[in-house]
């Protein structure tokens, strides 16, 4: 709070919205632990106001650190009945639908800053606790995975697949981080397939994560249905040395678009997306791996290493892993084998 409350000065705003409407914004969840519909205000100076719709009053009241306000009064009362200034605002237009950002300006007779970067900047090195929720996540994510391989032989479909991870991950009391993608055959040349149909022989794609109080784990494992080639076993093992050797670059100060284009150098144009992401409260946060993004990795960012190579109408293969950046070797926090396991 005090670090955004310092933001606030320098760039001249005289507070902060965080919005949750129609989507719920990330940050208000990151500052105060609220996923429920209202608008977490930060003045300059002074405490948080919470104004929370009355439908949500029990989760508001479960906050700690803020003001809570009548919620069946408007954002402008409330802005002045608390004495919160509100001529210049500064709000994040990455978690913000136009729909909730044409109803804030009708309500509000201001001027609005953009200051998604900079809450992207907040969010980017994880504390120690939002660390331990991630680990958790990814140790739950090999538990799923590995009883998911056991019982692959009594799937017939990738929908069938897919259930079984969604309903693994909810009796767990966990959330998804994302729908599961289950790719077979040609389907895994496609890296967002939609699980669709049969499981088909050959390369088979399975992108999964779960959400742990919030937070979020990204793993990517590459089987095969029935019996790989030699030629295939070399497809394979061949993306996995470029993924190991990325990793093994991971580290405080490497430069994050380097690392993304030594990917790219050996993988070619089967290679179509960007190496990886940063990883906490959504799946995919800053930084982004990829050769467009300037600057370093920092100490506690927590990041996906995923390269892929796609052959369309043929196979795909993708292995990723989730990762803490440190000052020394990388901690990575999924353990699952990356050994070409047929099932």
């Amino acid at each position: 709070m005090k670090r955004i409350q310092e933001e606030l000065l320098k760039k001249g705003l005289d507070c902060a919205l965080f919005v949750n409407g129609e989507k719920i914004d990330a940050n208000s969840f990151y500052l105060i632990g609220y996923t429920g519909s209202g608008v977490l205000i930060i003045p300059a100076r002074g405490k948080p106001v919470l104004h929370a719709a009355s439908r949500d009053k029990g989760m508001a009241e479960k906050v700690r650190g803020v003001i809570l306000t009548d919620g069946n009064k408007k954002l402008s009362e409330v802005l002045k009945e608390k004495n919160v200034a509100c001529s210049k605002i500064g709000i994040c237009f990455d978690n913000l639908l136009v729909s909730d950002f044409s109803r804030l300006k009708y309500k509000l007779n201001c001027e609005f800053t953009d200051i998604s970067n900079f809450m992207r900047e907040v969010r980017e090195c994880k504390n120690a606790g939002e660390i331990a929720k991630i680990e958790k996540a990814c140790k739950i994510t090999d538990e799923i995975i590995g009883k998911f391989v056991k019982n692959f032989g009594n799937f017939k479909t990738e929908e069938e697949a897919a259930a079984f991870l969604i309903y693994e991950t909810r009796i767990r009391g966990c959330g998804l981080a994302f729908e599961p993608i289950v790719a077979s055959g040609a389907n895994a040349a496609v890296p967002h397939h939609i699980p669709s149909g049969k499981i088909h022989n050959g390369f088979c794609v399975v992108d999964f994560g779960v959400t742990y109080k919030g937070y979020c784990s990204d793993m990517t494992r590459t089987f095969y249905v029935g019996t790989p080639t030699t030629q295939e076993k070399k497809l394979y093992s061949d993306l996995l040395k470029v993924q190991e050797d990325s990793i093994n670059k991971v580290k405080a100060g490497a430069e994050i678009a380097a690392l993304h284009d030594d990917a790219a150098k050996i993988l070619g144009d089967k290679f179509i997306h960007s190496l990886g992401h940063g990883l906490g409260i959504e799946v995919h946060e800053s930084p982004y791996i990829s050769s467009s993004t300037k600057g370093v990795l920092k100490e506690g960012m927590v990041i996906t290493i995923e390269p892929g190579v796609y052959v369309p109408g043929k196979y795909g293969i993708r292995i990723e892993d989730d990762m803490l950046v440190t000052s020394g070797k990388p901690r990575v926090l999924n353990k699952f084998s990356k050994e070409l396991i047929c099932i």
